[in-house]
């Protein structure tokens, strides 16, 4: 397949300039999901092999400030998983340092040419980020092209590519194909496959809902670091308790949230349809306000027409880096079913451009895919960013 020869030759290309440069450390900076945990664990692997002292760094959202110090200090491989698709002027203009920037990611992208950049997204050989491949399927790519060894961890891969909805279908069919070969996965009831790796006995989507658990609502309390641990070592007892305590508390701040909506409605503007979660998440990370757009969006609640937001709340520190200069109120946005064929359909505008837009204009950012979408922006500013994206979602 042309395509995958295009893709492959990137990666062998990326492979080789951290082999032949100079650099010993680097650093991966990944998204906070089941799908950026898996693929954090796999790039670890694969630095690590290339013999690169690797730490790592989850963000719910790429923040300027965090790209910046990273990029200015001493030459490193930075790595952006499951992130950094829809800025990648930014990480070059950000890269005083001159070390190596590898993109392992699915989102929404543009093509930049730069010496030093290794844009490894598969939109840009002719896949699509919403349908062939997750990031932990990049991930695995280029594990694969480091050490072909490597793909005794292919099972991970399969448990990434369960962000992307329908069949598998794909490079993410690479994945399932390698991990079934090596007896790590077998077809499960309902379509599903049951993990049988070192320390994993357990379907795929438990260990994605687990991974989703630990990243998002435990990413204050270490839950990235133990979600990392359990894809390379298996999931141990105590990780499995703390999972299970993490996914209550979310269930609890749920039906909260859930009953709030149902009693008052959602707030209604001309095109959108949007609800502030304050603090309700308190002590959780942001991504649990887009877990929940997604959950909503096939309540009766919702408009089937009207692009659906949610913020909430997110306080300034940074597990493993420190703290940014101020909070920021996080942003999702989802499509209900109607307006999703008809973004689908080129009749109504993806929220991967509105959004970002709206966040940009009052002094945020935001990425994304075309029917699901997320970012920030300086807490104070809620009212002029909805304002913002209702003028524009026509």
């Amino acid at each position: 397949m042309q395509r995958l020869h295009g893709l492959q030759e990137r990666l062998d290309s990326a492979v080789s300039a951290v082999r032949e440069s100079a650099i010993r450390e680097a650093v991966v900076l990944h998204h906070d999901e089941a799908d950026g945990l898996t693929s954090a664990a796999l790039t670890q692997l694969a630095l690590s092999s290339l013999g690169l002292n690797t730490r790592l760094i989850c963000l719910d959202k790429l923040y300027p400030e965090v790209v910046k110090d990273i990029e200015s200090g001493r030459p490193q491989v930075a790595a952006y998983v499951d992130l950094g698709s829809g800025h990648i002027d930014w990480l070059v203009e950000a890269n005083t340092s001159k070390g190596l920037i590898l993109v392992l990611d699915h989102h929404d992208t543009t093509f930049t040419q730069n010496p030093l950049l290794y844009n490894l997204n598969p939109e840009l050989y002719g896949f699509s980020g919403e349908k062939d491949a997750s990031s932990a399927t990049v991930a695995y790519l280029f594990c694969k092209t480091v050490d072909t060894e490597l793909s005794r961890y292919a099972h991970l891969a399969t448990i990434g590519s369960l962000e992307i909805p329908g069949e598998t279908q794909g490079l993410n069919l690479i994945a399932v194909k390698d991990a079934k070969d090596h007896g790590l996965v077998r077809d499960s009831r309902k379509g599903d496959f049951r993990i049988e790796a070192e320390g994993m006995s357990l379907t795929r989507t438990r260990a994605s809902s687990l991974l989703n658990i630990l990243g998002s609502v435990g990413y204050y309390r270490n839950g990235p670091e133990m979600g990392i641990e359990a894809c390379t070592n298996g999931f141990s007892g105590k990780t499995m308790e703390r999972a299970k305590e993490f996914e209550e508390e979310r269930k609890q701040a749920n039906r909260k949230m859930l009953s709030t909506i149902e009693r008052d409605g959602l707030s209604q503007m001309k095109n959108i349809q949007w609800f502030h979660a304050h603090d309700n998440y308190k002590g959780m990370g942001g991504k649990v306000v887009g877990s929940f757009c997604s959950y909503l969006r096939y309540q009766r609640v919702v408009n089937p027409v009207k692009y659906l937001i949610g913020m909430m709340n997110v306080p300034p520190d940074i597990p493993g880096w420190g703290k940014l200069s101020s909070s920021m109120a996080k942003v999702s946005g989802r499509s209900p079913q109607i307006l999703t064929s008809l973004i689908k359909k080129g009749t109504k505008p993806p929220l991967s451009k509105i959004l970002p837009e709206s966040c940009s204009k009052i002094g945020g950012f935001g990425d994304g895919h075309s029917v699901a979408a997320s970012g920030v922006f300086p807490i104070g500013k809620e009212k002029m960013f909805l304002d913002e994206i209702d003028r524009l979602a026509v």
